[in-house]
């Protein structure tokens, strides 16, 4: 017996939602949904290691390195540098003149499309390493990098903290 206002389902029948589609299967494409959204939601930035990344971790090893911009944010130097990295042409940023026990870092950024509304960027903590990943420069006027001294990895750059665009 069944206590009043108890619905007791007798079959192994699953529970079934709109148009007869079962629950298991609404979540499981809702969930398949979620995974390709977030997927197509990945930014232009140097993280773990892709195949495919155009980023460059240590442009350390490139030769020929050269300044093409510079600026002093408050007493530090900040630079985007380039340089040839197996074959092909870099950017990255550098700073120099940072305070080792502060939360100095250096960022740079990159637009890839002509905006100059940066479209990735990478951060180091300057204590760390005091440059940051490279990214390739191009031909165009569309491909621009520029630098900042920022004391937080979520800072980004703006006329006051930063070089010209390069």
């Amino acid at each position: 017996m069944v206590a009043p206002g108890i619905n007791r389902r007798l079959s192994a029948e699953p529970e079934k939602g709109e148009k007869g589609m079962s629950v298991r299967k609404r979540a499981a494409g809702l969930l398949t949904g979620l995974v390709t959204v977030a997927a197509l939601a990945v930014p232009l930035a140097p993280g773990a290691a892709q195949a495919s990344t155009p980023w460059l971790d240590d442009p350390g090893t490139c030769t020929n390195h050269q300044t093409a911009r510079s600026a002093v944010i408050s007493g530090r130097t900040v630079e985007v540098r380039y340089g040839n990295c197996n074959g092909k042409q870099y950017g990255w940023g550098r700073i120099r003149g940072f305070v080792s026990w502060l939360p100095d870092r250096i960022r740079f950024e990159v637009d890839i499309n002509g905006d100059r509304i940066p479209d990735g960027h990478s951060v180091r903590l300057a204590r760390h390493r005091n440059y940051t990943a490279a990214y390739p420069t191009a031909s165009g006027s569309r491909r621009a990098f520029r630098a900042c001294f920022v004391t937080s990895d979520s800072q980004p750059c703006t006329p006051n903290n930063s070089t010209a665009w390069w």
